[in-house]
């Protein structure tokens, strides 16, 4: 095996000019380090990864913390992710912490004390003391969802937005009792596509029934059992936090020969894969997941190369997916 050594010897300098030149240091002249790195390619010398990066304080690697990694929504995000990672040689950690707590907690300590160079994060708990260590121990973004008042960046889409656009079509369409199958209250994402539905409402001068606003683990299986509760309270129409809580109704309709759309009208958030592949596709709202991942892991990589980077948070925009599940 070639080693540091070896190469030294054929350009007849030392090992520590050797060692600057892998490392990119300045201190050594441009032809030099040219002339040091075309030896190690004609030699087949391969450096040290681990012991660069104890050198460096470096891993090279981003660890990334979603709540359910059967969610299709997260696996495009985390493809953007990890697609504009790998292009600048960066390696993924991905921590699946299944919407628990002592999860989620678990695998932070975990990266951090492996020493990833930065996380991004969906956050499942909501107070910023659950989150005060690691903004001082690495960088990290929040995504998707976020804690109130958490001096962190934050990348996301514009959820009120995407929820008065799927309340106001489904509105439109002549549903009055649109039941929801919301997520924790304690969610940013959930609680601002909520205020979207409640304006849609006002604007339209339809009366909102709170009794028909559930809340849930934003699971399929949630869907599924929900959808009982909300058609036994005389639902017109319902809409699912995301299309795996809609399309977990749509299963119940089927199951139970509820007719969607001329029973029941249902509509879903995120636009994933499989909304489109229904008997009956599903109405949703199209989130750009892939681009929220490339965008999150933009802003971190910029936080991680300098220290003074300002805190950002950039907002996508959604757009509505008319299909035929509310009988458009």
């Amino acid at each position: 095996m070639v080693s540091i050594k070896d190469i030294a010897a054929a350009c007849n300098v030392s090992t520590m000019t050797v060692s600057r030149a892998i490392n990119g240091s300045d201190e050594i002249s441009r032809e030099t380090k040219e002339r040091i790195l075309k030896m190690c390619d004609k030699m087949g010398y391969r450096p040290n990864a681990a012991a660069r990066n104890l050198v460096l304080n470096k891993t090279d690697m981003i660890g990334l913390v979603i709540p359910d990694i059967a969610n299709q929504y997260y696996a495009y995000m985390s493809k953007g992710v990890s697609s504009y990672l790998e292009k600048l040689g960066y390696g993924l950690v991905l921590c699946n912490s299944d919407r628990n707590a002592d999860n989620e907690r678990r695998y932070l300590d975990f990266l951090t004390q492996r020493r990833v160079d930065g996380i991004i994060l969906i956050p499942i708990r909501y107070h910023v003391e659950d989150y005060a260590n690691l903004v001082n121990v690495t960088p990290f973004v929040q995504v998707d969802n976020y804690v109130l008042d958490l001096n962190a960046s934050y990348i996301g889409n514009d959820n009120y937005i995407g929820g008065r656009k799927i309340i106001t079509h489904m509105l439109s369409l002549g549903y009055r009792r649109i039941g929801a199958i919301l997520s924790n209250k304690n969610s940013t994402a959930s609680n601002e596509r909520l205020k979207g539905y409640l304006d849609a409402h006002r604007e339209q001068g339809v009366a909102v029934d709170e009794d028909i606003l559930l809340r849930s683990n934003a699971t399929f299986e949630d869907g599924y059992k929900l959808a009982e509760v909300l058609i036994d309270k005389k639902v017109d129409a319902i809409f699912g936090i995301n299309d795996t809580v809609a399309l977990g109704v749509m299963k119940y309709c089927y199951n139970r020969r509820v007719k969607v759309p001329r029973d029941l009208g249902v509509a879903g958030y995120d636009d994933i894969e499989q909304a489109a592949m229904f008997p009956v596709p599903l109405t949703t709202v199209h989130q750009p997941k892939i681009r929220l991942g490339e965008a999150a892991a933009t802003v971190l990589l910029n936080e991680i190369n300098n220290e003074n980077h300002q805190k950002q948070k950039v907002i996508l925009q959604p757009e509505l997916v008319v299909r035929k599940s509310c009988g458009e």
